[in-house]
């Protein structure tokens, strides 16, 4: 055994008096105090030490810290399901929002074409109508564009209103 390996379990040796230690390192332990007699020495000064220990009352926090204690993690458990429902309402706006861009394509078309170019084919292999199709396709573009900035703004807006709020609180 290396050195490094020894300093490791001599370590080891008051937790393992105070039987703290995991089963992996306990099994560690007890393979090398076999063929160690300074550390199985060492093992048996701590263990009436650990003992005396275990006599000692333990100490209990006074009431004040108890309350203050449960209040921050009651703060702590309102703020993460906060967190959790702020989550879910942007996970269900992100996907109406979507859902409202795929469906306004259409509106958009129809408004934009008529109703009778939402029934012809846009091109064909023989006549390709470039030109209505990439200004449609650039007008919706950028409608979804702003309708996405738009919210994006709104949605930090909203946030910093939040923290603000918070930190009055």
């Amino acid at each position: 055994m290396t050195m490094s390996e020894h300093d490791k379990i001599r370590d080891l040796l008051a937790l393992a008096a105070a039987d703290a230690l995991t089963s992996a390192e306990e099994k560690q332990v007890a393979e090398h105090l076999r063929s160690c007699i300074a550390c199985s020495n060492e093992l048996e000064t701590w263990r009436p030490i650990a003992s005396e220990l275990r006599r000692l009352p333990t100490p209990q926090p006074s009431s004040w810290l108890v309350q203050a204690t449960l209040a921050r993690a009651q703060a702590k458990l309102a703020e993460q399901a906060e967190h959790d429902w702020n989550r879910r309402v942007m996970i269900v706006v992100v996907a109406f929002a979507w859902l409202l861009t795929i469906a306004s394509w259409p509106v958009f078309h129809f408004v934009a074409g008529g109703f009778a170019s939402l029934l012809e084919p846009q091109f064909s292999p023989t006549q390709f109508s470039y030109m209505q199709f990439s200004c449609t396709w650039t007008s919706f573009a950028a409608f979804t564009a702003l309708g996405w900035l738009a919210g994006g703004v709104a949605a930090v807006m909203l946030a910093v209103r939040q923290r603000g709020e918070r930190r009055l609180v």
